[in-house]
């Protein structure tokens, strides 16, 4: 089965000459629908640069990056909101949601990105929210939220589209136990339900149930003797 994200080479170097910083070393990696891919490794060791490479955020020093098999590494800047939009969710740690907006105008801001608007963008907002289990919320402001409600918004938002990929950023790092299982459990649901395909970058240990498969990362290089499959 092709993949549904690929990087393959993938190196990331910041700087230049004895100043220059290797970030990512020719790295190899894949997720395909339906899975969820857990990114495991120490602080620094460019889980995080990946993953933006990834979602064509970053760009590689040198490498391929495909997504269902096309080549987006060498596409101009201008061209990559283009294929983020057409392709991509992201979770973020931090949420980042808009303060001064309610739970219903941030997922329909993320649909308004995508050109879908007005009433349908408006059915499309409750329906998201109702799959997180927030549609009772969708007036709220993000102040009034819990971390574990914010973080389902957050996904919400991700899901705007119906993106192919879902990139999430130690989405449960700010959450409590039961708030992060409540998170994996719709992640996992995306990918094994939806045939998405879900990476997630964590340190978190409680989540290790919820991979499909974990890959390992330090020093900018992936670990294959350590990356492994999960029984579900």
């Amino acid at each position: 089965m092709q993949a549904a994200i690929s990087v393959s080479g993938v190196t990331k170097v910041y700087g230049a000459g004895a100043a220059s910083i290797r970030v990512l070393d020719q790295v190899d990696f894949s997720a395909r629908a339906g899975e969820v891919v857990f990114l495991m490794g120490p602080s620094g060791s460019g889980k995080t640069t990946l993953l933006s490479i990834m979602g064509c955020i970053l760009r590689a020093t040198s490498g391929s990056v495909k997504i269902r098999g096309q080549e987006v590494a060498q596409l101009p800047e201008r061209e990559l909101p283009r294929v983020r939009l057409a392709h991509i969710g992201f979770i973020f740690q931090g949420f980042n949601l808009f303060p001064a907006l309610n739970v219903r105008e941030n997922v329909a801001l993320a649909l308004d990105l995508k050109r879908i608007r007005g009433r349908q963008a408006d059915q499309q907002a409750m329906e998201l929210l109702e799959r997180v289990g927030l549609a009772h919320k969708a007036k709220e402001l993000p102040a009034n939220l819990s971390g574990g409600q914010k973080q389902r918004v957050a996904i919400a938002r991700a899901l705007a589209g119906d993106p192919e990929i879902v990139l999430a950023d130690e989405p449960t790092a700010a959450l409590d136990g039961a708030s992060g299982r409540a998170v994996l459990e719709l992640l996992r649901e995306l990918a094994h339900e939806r045939g998405r395909a879900v990476v997630i970058v964590t340190h978190d240990s409680r989540a290790l149930t919820y991979a499909d498969r974990i890959v390992h990362i330090e020093d900018g290089k992936i670990e294959p003797a350590a990356s492994l499959a999960v029984a579900v």
